[in-house]
């Protein structure tokens, strides 16, 4: 099968097209002919690593953690799934890799494919998808009429937050730049703060979740934006958050927390549900071919990605 391999850290020009044997399942896994996945930007942070510490991979190594595709093999154990099914999710981007023709996955980290999408949107939602509904649920306890900041709402996961806090009835700001506003209104946003225009830190008004998405707003700045109860969230694993913030926790009403995404087949249904609803969508800003990884890394580096990049595996 053909496959993306990273033999050491640096620059896009280490991660080469390769042939490699299929993987072989265990008892307990699925084999996914995979069609499509996506290109992430914790997936060129590790590429130059500078998540060493929170996630060493052992090289050679594939990177990717998004895939959609088509179930070939199945475990002796498997339960849920058949040779046929359509099937979209996110495995573990430590342990394993998406950019392949071929992955081994867990029953866990799947789901049935959303029949509204095609195999290359599936592959845009899951780790971006489940990154917002953990962060806005699991860390950030969502309920119906919250008021909720979206810091960075036009990106993979920002897009996919805004889409989720309004499928959760509340009323959602969303922080961007100029040439993405009218992106984030169709996203959901009741709001629009354009930051090159008006500064985040001067609004007079509170909020029950302040979600982080891009990392670039610490507590400290922003807990004054909070209500008496509310939680600030991060992606940015930062000493303060990780350490400091458990200690703050136990001592302040107000929170914050980093979200560390987790593989679960029910968020995944959960999403598809929200797909079939009406109340979910993927937005592709480009699409690469599996041969072309490294233009793909190079543009998610610009951090100027409206929405999502896909990665076709296959026709």
């Amino acid at each position: 099968m053909k496959a993306i391999v990273m033999k050491k850290y640096g620059t896009p020009d280490v991660l080469e097209l390769t042939n490699l044997d299929r993987p072989q399942i265990k008892d307990q896994e699925v084999l996914v002919e995979v069609y499509a996945s996506s290109v992430n930007p914790v997936d060129w942070k590790i590429r130059k690593g500078m998540l060493k510490l929170f996630m060493r991979k052992k090289l050679p190594c594939i990177l990717g953690g998004d895939i959609a595709g088509r179930v070939v093999q199945v475990g002796k154990k498997v339960q849920f799934f058949r040779v046929g099914d359509e099937v979209f999710g996110m495995v573990d981007i430590i342990k394993n890799g998406a950019y392949a023709e071929y992955v081994a996955a867990q029953e866990s980290q799947l789901a049935l494919k959303p029949q509204k999408m095609d195999f290359e949107q599936a592959a845009t939602m899951p780790l971006a998808g489940l990154t917002a509904l953990q962060a806005l649920r699991n860390m950030g306890n969502i309920r119906k009429g919250m008021n909720v900041m979206i810091n960075g709402c036009s990106g993979g996961v920002g897009s996919f937050a805004l889409q989720l806090a309004k499928a959760f009835e509340c009323r959602v700001t969303g922080v961007c730049s100029t040439r993405n506003v009218d992106f984030a209104k169709e996203m959901g946003a009741d709001r629009v703060i354009d930051y090159h225009h008006e500064d985040v830190l001067a609004v007079q008004e509170e909020y029950d979740i302040f979600f982080d998405v891009v990392g670039n707003q610490n507590y400290s700045a922003v807990k004054h934006l909070l209500q008496r109860a509310g939680v600030y969230v991060t992606t940015l694993p930062t000493f303060n958050v990780l350490l400091l913030g458990a200690i703050h926790n136990l001592v302040s009403s107000r929170k914050m927390k980093k979200i560390f995404v987790q593989e679960n087949k029910a968020d995944l249904e959960l999403l598809a549900d929200f797909v079939a609803a009406g109340l979910l969508n993927t937005h592709i800003d480009k699409s690469f071919n599996l041969s072309d990884i490294a233009a793909a890394h190079k543009y998610s580096e610009t951090g100027r990605v409206t929405g999502k990049l896909s990665l076709r595996i296959a026709d």
